[in-house]
């Protein structure tokens, strides 16, 4: 599971921000006694946190981020799956991924001279079978500055160097530096590795056993977060066809599940037709079905459905597998097409433990503020990002604010109590402006 991340000088984060999905120790939070209507449940009973046993920690499943356009959201969770991307897939084929779909790219903040040339900076920490993992990259376009995986086990809780290395810029090439746990003919590919690209990316692709729970973890994830994409994810499906008959039978029992949910939010499909033009050719195509009044099947392509129901068919395919394994899904504008009951449904899925009991963890952004009301997520789950004063972005939870347990979230955050909102100009004042445009022109 993902403990927290950390990210330095992209995009529009310039100084370091932390996303956490570490639960704030909180007692039993109780609404008025002379409001029972609107009793304010339990941290524990919106959403419970999945304890790391030995370490003291609960982590949380969902962890959304709100605030004004431009303000940052989206680059927070980019940032992060830029990271996982290349951990995955190295420099070399995230480029050419960057290229074919749009997915995330590295790029500094640029508003000032200093650090649109310094390197950006990345931390992970997540934790397998009660161990916790610390990976830190520092990466500029031509190289990798540094590169380290450290390790801390239940027993000692002392953090241990599985492997780090730091670029010498004298020699031109990396110092490597090795623990005592992660010896193996691994190591011997270290003076191989190229100047631009993560060890991580050679690793993942061997059998390193103190690694392989990290690794499941990497694997399992779809690649990319698909900015506003509203299609079904062709590319990932072309990817399955190709799979073993065993991985297609565990996809298509997959696909049929989302399917039903689909047709279970009255969107009026009755079923999906793939129709592939030979057994050979990974090229398909996808058709919507439909009844009519008298019961007779009507298809067309997907595409020419509702984009609400594109994307909420997408979405429901890559959580059912995020469920089945227990991955990270990442989703930039959650509520977009998509009608704010299904959205709210979307997410108690991963907050119920019954229906999430391999711990899979949400990532969003949204706009919508009715998510933030009616004790569906926890104060420690709602993050917010804002611009300073530079044009930077800063993220902070609503847990950093003190306010009363009864507080209407949504209304205050759109007042302006939790900062995260544009600052408009008055009426007024836009009128007068167009004004002054028209008498321009």
């Amino acid at each position: 599971m993902l403990i927290d991340f950390t990210v330095q000088n992209y995009r529009s984060i310039k100084e370091p921000v932390t996303l956490s999905a570490v639960a704030q120790q909180q007692g039993t939070r109780s609404g008025s006694q002379n409001n029972k209507r609107k009793r304010v449940k339990s941290n524990s009973e919106i959403a419970p946190g999945y304890l790391v046993e030995g370490w003291n920690i609960e982590l949380l499943p969902v962890l959304a981020i709100f605030g004004a356009n431009a303000s940052g959201k989206s680059n927070v969770i980019q940032a992060l799956d830029y990271l996982l991307l290349l951990m995955v897939n190295g420099n070399q084929e995230t480029s050419r991924l960057q290229k074919t779909f749009r997915y995330a790219k590295l790029d500094t903040f640029k508003l000032d001279n200093i650090s649109s040339k310094k390197s950006t900076v990345f931390e992970l920490r997540t934790t397998f079978n009660n161990a916790i993992y610390t990976y830190s990259l520092e990466i500029i376009q031509s190289h990798i500055i540094s590169e380290s995986l450290e390790y801390a086990l239940i027993d000692t809780k002392r953090t241990r160097r599985l492997f780090s290395r730091a670029w010498d810029e004298n020699t031109k090439t990396s110092i490597w530096k090795n623990g005592s746990s992660f010896k193996g003919p691994h190591t011997q590919l270290q003076s191989s590795i190229r100047e631009n690209e993560p060890y991580i990316s050679t690793l993942i692709k061997l059998k390193v056993d103190i690694l392989e729970p990290l690794f499941n973890w990497l694997r399992g994830r779809f690649i990319g977060i698909h900015l506003a994409s509203d299609e079904f994810d062709i590319f990932g499906f072309m990817l399955i066809l190709q799979d073993s008959e065993e991985a297609q039978n565990f996809h298509h029992n997959l696909f049929e599940q989302a399917l039903n949910i689909v047709k279970n939010f009255d969107t009026g499909l009755s079923g999906i037709k793939i129709d592939r033009k030979s057994q050979e050719n990974t090229e398909y195509k996808l058709y919507a079905l439909h009844r009519d009044n008298e019961g007779k099947e009507i298809s067309w392509s997907l595409d020419e459905e509702s984009l609400g129901t594109q994307r909420l068919f997408n979405l429901a395919y890559r959580m059912l597998i995020a469920l089945k394994i227990g991955s990270l899904t990442i989703v930039d504008e959650l509520g977009t097409n998509i009608h704010p009951n299904i959205v709210k449904n979307i997410i108690k899925l991963f907050q119920n433990p019954n229906t999430n009991p391999k711990r899979a963890q949400l990532i969003f952004t949204s706009h919508d503020n009715t998510l933030q009301r009616n004790n569906l997520l926890r104060r420690d789950q709602i993050w917010f990002t804002q611009k300073r004063a530079d044009q930077s972005t800063e993220l902070y939870p609503l847990s950093d604010f003190h306010v009363r347990n009864d507080l209407a979230i949504d209304k205050a955050y759109l007042d302006g109590r939790f900062g995260a909102v544009p600052f408009l100009p008055s009426d007024e004042e836009m009128i007068l402006k167009g004004d002054e445009l028209c008498q321009e022109s």
